[in-house]
């Protein structure tokens, strides 16, 4: 079932694929590639491993997955949005790694999968758009392994109260500005981003949800002055 926010998140993204790896790319100044980087280290997958990956999108971490997977390693993108699933995986077929990833249309509180089946799991710069945050991580959890890892990479709100007020004015008027020039179903997106960011949680917050769902050694990783935060948890 879908409730308010769900759909409007979906009708949102539905509207924006095709243009979303390069605008995500412009509007970071390139730093997503790094994002992403430290996620892939991070979780560090070997052998037969399987990596789950919430709110896929258009699949950008789950090709970064894909590329360091073993050959008998495997990825799968989970999302909300059939076009960006359609999007996620025409794209990684043409970058040759479309054989490592499958793709599952479902939310991120409800995953069509058995307990302890992947290795690790990750949501990565969509946290703040699913419904139940907690729920989310719940069923990261119960579909990890034991001794997996359950990885959050969201924006934040930076620390630095200098840097925030440029930061913010970026959010809330460049940022739509700039949408809207690339087409109006940006400019709407853009705008729920900015807000969206602005009542994100912090770093400490999501460590906390994750040490809630029974998850140990949760840990923060402010990235990027604070921009982004990496956090993640280890199952018992």
């Amino acid at each position: 079932m879908f409730d308010a926010k769900a759909r409007y998140v979906r009708s949102l993204f539905s509207k924006v694929p095709l243009e979303y790896d390069i605008l995500l790319g412009l509007f970071s100044f390139a730093q997503d590639k790094r994002w992403r980087a430290y996620v892939v280290n991070r979780i560090r997958p070997v052998g037969r491993e399987r990596i789950l990956d919430v709110a896929t999108g258009t699949g950008l971490l789950a090709a970064d997955f894909a590329r360091v997977v073993s050959r008998d390693g495997f990825v799968v993108g989970v999302d909300l949005t059939l076009s960006m699933l359609k999007t996620a995986r025409w794209r990684l077929e043409a970058r040759n790694v479309g054989d490592k990833v499958d793709w599952v249309l479902a939310r991120a509180e409800n995953l069509p999968f058995r307990n302890d089946c992947f290795g690790s799991s990750s949501i990565s710069l969509a946290l703040r758009n699913v419904s139940n945050a907690q729920l989310t991580f719940r069923e990261m959890a119960r579909a990890t392994v034991p001794g997996g890892f359950v990885i959050s990479l969201d924006f934040a709100r930076p620390r630095n109260r200098l840097f925030r007020l440029f930061y913010y004015d970026y959010l809330l008027g460049l940022f739509p500005v700039f949408g809207r020039m690339v087409s109006e179903a940006w400019g709407r997106t853009l705008s729920y981003l900015g807000r969206s960011i602005l009542r994100a949680r912090t770093g400490e917050q999501i460590a906390t949800l994750l040490s809630e769902e029974g998850l140990v050694d949760a840990v923060s990783v402010p990235l990027t002055a604070g921009i982004v935060c990496a956090v993640y948890g280890r199952k018992r």
